[in-house]
């Protein structure tokens, strides 16, 4: 297809060879005055017909193209959705386990303070147990002396 200005130049010289032909028809009183300005202006109506379409074959070649990098921004979107979607999945997943371990750790260190306590808690009887041991001790060895 030819560019626009090849087509503009090229109908700017089929416009001057035709309007000189159509002089040289008139001069030579082959045809009429009036006949040659119809025909003018059939030939104007015509160029500017043709202008119409080449400028609406221009402006949906635009549009298609327009359409086709939407299409493709949008397949690109609903790539991208989708693969937020699976982010936010294992995001989920990843929350729950995180919070799952929390759980566990928490009653782990719940279940050592409480295993920390009992040895307080035993380790104070025992301690008391020695201190009566030692205080028996101390008695029997004052009466054998």
């Amino acid at each position: 297809m030819l560019s626009p200005r090849r087509l503009a130049a090229t109908a700017a010289l089929l416009a001057a060879l035709t309007a000189g032909v159509l002089a040289l028809l008139v001069t030579a009183g082959l045809i009429t005055f009036g006949a040659a300005a119809v025909t003018v202006a059939f030939l104007v109506t015509l160029a500017a017909l043709a202008f119409l379409v080449l400028i609406v074959r221009r402006l949906d070649g635009k549009a298609h193209r327009i359409d086709l990098r939407i299409k493709k921004y949008e397949a690109e979107l609903a790539r991208t959705t989708t693969a937020l979607k699976n982010i936010e999945t294992r995001l989920d997943l990843l929350v729950q386990a995180v919070e799952d371990s929390a759980a566990r750790r928490a009653d782990d260190l719940g279940a050592i303070l409480a295993s920390l306590g009992e040895d307080r808690v035993n380790a104070m009887a025992r301690a008391r147990e020695v201190e009566e041991l030692r205080a028996e001790v101390r008695a029997l060895a004052r009466d054998s002396v």
